[in-house]
């Protein structure tokens, strides 16, 4: 059946909430150190999230399932991509980065059609995703796959992002398999096993008292990735994937690095090179040919 309406709504609003990752990281990072980053964010969407768990009368006691639940969609979703990709770009650039995150919606894809029968595999959908992706490489520059040549670190760092890559894909099915709870339970308790872990990871990176050195600014853009990027972002993302399927929302991989580049233009006065939005018309040619089955059955 076609997705409807609201689906596409909420991937639009997700695109945009994860796009502006880029931007509040960019500040955020000035003076706050990268593992301080990951665990601010998290605590800071926990510190969104529980208050609004207890307006609505929703309780987190809900059993040690769905807290293994929530610690592992921490650990896949978050902690454990956060940590790889951020290891691998010190090797590689931000370019082949992106690239290589793009082969999360083709990873989910595969990996869903062992674990979420109802997400079929189709030539059409095949053929839309590597449009997509071939819209991607065009979005973020061809120059950036001269790297996969390389070897040693820069090897070591682009298997780390594909890596990373995998983990999101596994967290789009994971999310499809978890337990039937409320919304704002389940996003809740993610964020809270994600703060804690990753503030325990973070502390033993770096002392917490170096925060006191950070700028206004940094510790605003920390606020912004934590309510925008991730608490709000939670929410919805649970809700699509649990309406439309993981292959769907992973669509997101494909649209983020463009609104990342168009914020860039609009917020930092960065170049808006012609290649993004060539490599856009061909992303979206190629959801629409993913979803054109959708249409026609």
């Amino acid at each position: 059946m076609p997705h409807r309406l609201s689906h596409w709504l909420m991937l639009g609003v997700l695109v945009a909430l994860w796009g502006s990752a880029f931007a509040f990281a960019k500040v955020a990072v000035e003076t706050v150190a990268p593992e301080w980053t990951m665990a601010g964010r998290l605590i800071t969407a926990a510190a969104l999230l529980l208050p609004l768990t207890l307006v609505m009368r929703r309780s987190l006691a809900l059993g040690n399932e769905a807290w293994g639940w929530f610690v592992a969609l921490a650990l896949v979703g978050n902690i454990a991509p956060f940590f790889v990709i951020s290891w691998g770009q010190q090797h590689i650039s931000s370019a082949l980065a992106g690239i290589l995150i793009g082969f999360t919606p083709l990873a989910t894809l595969a990996i869903a059609r062992i674990f979420v029968p109802e997400d079929r595999i189709t030539p059409m959908r095949i053929a839309g995703f590597a449009i997509g992706f071939a819209g991607l490489v065009v979005v973020i520059g061809p120059g950036a796959l001269a790297d996969l040549t390389a070897g040693g670190d820069r090897l070591l760092g682009q298997f780390a992002v594909l890596a990373g890559a995998f983990f999101f894909a596994c967290n789009n099915v994971m999310a499809r398999r978890a337990p039937d709870m409320p919304l704002v339970a389940k996003s809740s308790g993610v964020m809270l096993a994600g703060a804690l872990i990753g503030t325990a990871m973070a502390s033993t990176a770096t002392p917490p008292a170096a925060l006191a050195e950070a700028g206004t600014a940094s510790l605003l853009g920390v606020a912004g990735l934590g309510i925008f990027s991730t608490g709000l972002a939670a929410l919805i993302f649970f809700r699509l994937v649990d309406k439309a399927g993981p292959t769907f929302v992973s669509l997101t991989n494909y649209l983020v690095p463009v609104f990342a580049a168009v914020a860039g233009y609009l917020v930092f006065g960065e170049e808006l090179k012609f290649r993004v939005l060539a490599g856009l018309a061909l992303i979206l040619a190629g959801i629409a040919i993913s979803e054109w089955r959708r249409v026609t059955d």
